[in-house]
């Protein structure tokens, strides 16, 4: 491990250069293989879906109070009790599945969680329906089929609209082919597709609407990123004169106390000393360190230096350490950059922080198999053969519970923008471990 060049951020023009043509080489962009309609509100705006999924709960709530409020309400149709508490405790557990799926701690929900909670909606369904058969005089008051319709409503910020809305059809058409049989049962003398469309609304209406928003949301922050993008370029290239200007007057700077010197004074005396020989070779080889770590720095090195400045600014003594020799922080890309800069700056505001603690490393494993659980892709710039394995290792003097507290945020970002992610905690160390590929188990040793 090899510590960060200790330059301040904001101590020289040529460093402001070096980070402005870092980050204009190494901005990622979209990757073409991932559809528009693969994206979620969670994945491009992972901090809004984390303030939408505390309404979750309630919806879960309202759904299961609703189907125990319609049971007790329409106990005389009840032919099978035994099956009407088993689609009780289907409802029970959709809404727990639901409440589960959504948690910032276990984002971002997977195709799997959608599937099993309209399962357990559907099969609640049936179960209702088998307990009622036969004596079920109408259909708009079963509890069902506005259960599945408020399931897809509460998973609208959670999954691509194309899923939603293809779930909903499926789930109509379940429905319909439980409600059309129990026709010669109802009170009402009506033509049979009147009942089924009553009880197919209540799930289209809802389940399209879900639709509808995903689809709306992820256009527009779609739209959002691509104008702020362009803006990211203007002020880039409106700048870049100022940017240049910045690093010919530094580098003036730099020549007047040295090299204008010598050139002077060979001028003066005509003739090339060997001591004008081996002060040219000093000279040449502090500007050759200084390009080689201008170039070597990566965007984590730029976020290392600015929390390194803000530490002493505060009195700390601060001994921040980067290890990425082969620099794959710069394959990160714009979600994963923010959200780790982000993550960073928070454990160097949080109480109890050892500012001489923090290890930033990137370990590369030979390649294994991709965590296919994770859809869509990472919007990673470039694939490369190996997998990164990426540790934030800090000393944080609190209880467990107040430093889960403290990430919850962050790690359900991570959990979004990264496929594979884990944190340990044994007081007082802290480590968060995540990467692009979930890595292969070590086996045990014998």
């Amino acid at each position: 491990m090899t510590p960060t060049n200790a330059t301040s951020p904001s101590g020289s023009a040529a460093a402001t250069a070096a980070a402005a043509a870092a980050q204009q080489n190494h901005t990622p962009v979209p990757t073409p293989h991932t559809k528009p309609h693969a994206f979620t509100q969670q994945r491009l705006d992972p901090l809004g879906a984390l303030a939408v999924w505390t309404i979750v709960p309630g919806i879960a709530l309202v759904v299961f109070g609703y189907a125990v409020v319609t049971t007790v309400l329409q106990a005389d149709e009840i032919r099978h009790p035994f099956l009407a508490v088993l689609a009780l405790v289907a409802t029970a557990a959709a809404s727990a599945a639901l409440v589960s799926a959504v948690r910032p701690s276990r984002s971002p929900v997977r195709q799997a969680s959608l599937l099993l909670i309209i399962s357990l909606g559907l099969a609640a369904h049936l179960l209702d329906q088998a307990a009622r058969w036969g004596s079920n005089s109408l259909v708009q008051d079963d509890f069902g089929p506005i259960t599945i319709g408020f399931l897809l409503v509460a998973l609208a910020p959670f999954r691509p609209w194309r899923e939603l809305a293809l779930t909903a059809v499926l789930a109509s058409v379940v429905v319909a082919a439980v409600t059309l049989p129990q026709e010669p049962f109802r009170s009402l003398r009506v033509p049979s597709g009147v009942f089924v469309v009553v009880a197919v609304t209540q799930v289209l209406a809802l389940g399209l609407a879900a639709a509808a928003y995903s689809r709306r949301i992820v256009r527009q922050l779609l739209a959002w990123q691509t104008d702020a993008r362009r803006a990211i370029a203007r002020r880039t290239e409106e700048s870049r004169g100022s940017v240049v200007r910045q690093v010919v007057e530094q580098q003036l700077a730099t020549l007047q106390p040295g090299v204008f010197p010598l050139f002077d004074g060979v001028l003066e005396r005509g003739v090339v000393t060997k001591a004008d020989i081996n002060r040219a070779n000093e000279l040449a080889a502090g500007v050759r360190r200084a390009i080689v770590a201008h170039i070597d720095e990566t965007w984590l090195d730029a976020v290392i230096a600015r929390e390194r400045t803000a530490l002493l600014e505060r009195g700390k003594d601060p001994l921040l350490v980067v290890a990425d020799p082969e620099h794959r922080a710069a394959h990160f890309g714009t979600q994963q950059r923010a959200a780790t800069s982000a993550l960073i700056s928070m454990l160097c505001l949080a109480p109890g922080f050892d500012p001489r603690s923090l290890v930033v490393q990137a370990d590369t494993e030979p390649d294994s198999e991709p965590d296919t659980q994770v859809d869509p892709p990472s919007d990673r710039q470039q694939r490369h053969s190996g997998i990164d394995t990426f540790s934030i290792r800090v000393a944080l003097d609190l209880p467990p519970r107040r430093v889960r507290a403290l990430l919850r945020s962050y790690t359900a970002v991570l959990r979004v923008v990264f496929p594979w992610v884990r944190v340990s905690i044994r007081r007082p160390g802290l480590t968060l471990e995540f990467g692009d590929k979930r890595p292969r188990p070590v086996p045990p040793v014998r």
